[in-house]
């Protein structure tokens, strides 16, 4: 029984050591998210009809059956489209707030476009999954100036801000454009 102690109070010291240097790491507790290069396509632009109505769009294409994604789809014009996606487990919000309630995948989109210079000349985030009560979506739009599309930029870097109240957006994430 004593070795069963022991071995107990050994671990849970080696689990808080652990934990301890995680939040040294990560002090927010937050994690941050991987967002993988998708699709990369010239000569297209974002399609500012549907972004510009975004909340009636993407509501109208719920109700049709149709791909949420359609709202984040490129159509012709003069620049470079890059879409990423974030995928990862979370517990999203529970009306009754249940603890019990079990993890679910949830995508992050970011779709970017740059000139060809790779200059980021426009760009929106968005989590596909979203369900706030009441409903409304927080759709995120890039406000940084001068910023060049690069392996490792952090979305902190992106100045995102939601285009309903210019909130700031508030998670960690890395973009990254290579297969490696």
């Amino acid at each position: 029984m004593r070795y069963l102690i022991v071995l107990l109070l050994g671990w849970f010291a080696c689990y808080s050591a652990e934990a301890q240097n995680q939040q040294k790491d990560n002090p927010t507790g937050k994690v941050e998210k991987t967002y993988v290069l998708v699709a990369n396509k010239i000569n297209t632009d974002f399609n500012y009809k549907m972004l510009d109505d975004f909340e009636d769009t993407f509501l109208g294409l719920i109700k049709e059956n149709n791909s949420r994604e359609l709202v984040f789809n490129p159509i012709n014009g003069k620049y470079h489209y890059y879409k990423f996606v974030a995928t990862y487990k979370a517990r999203g919000i529970s009306p009754d707030n249940d603890p019990a309630k079990p993890e679910q995948t949830f995508h992050n989109i970011l779709i970017i476009k740059t000139d060809d210079q790779q200059k980021i000349v426009d760009g929106y985030h968005f989590v596909l999954e979203w369900s706030e009560k009441p409903l409304s979506y927080p759709l995120f739009r890039v406000k940084a100036t001068d910023l060049t599309l690069q392996e490792g930029l952090a979305l902190k870097q992106l100045n995102l801000k939601r285009v309903m109240d210019n909130t700031d957006f508030n998670d960690e994430g890395k973009i990254k454009l290579s297969s490696r």
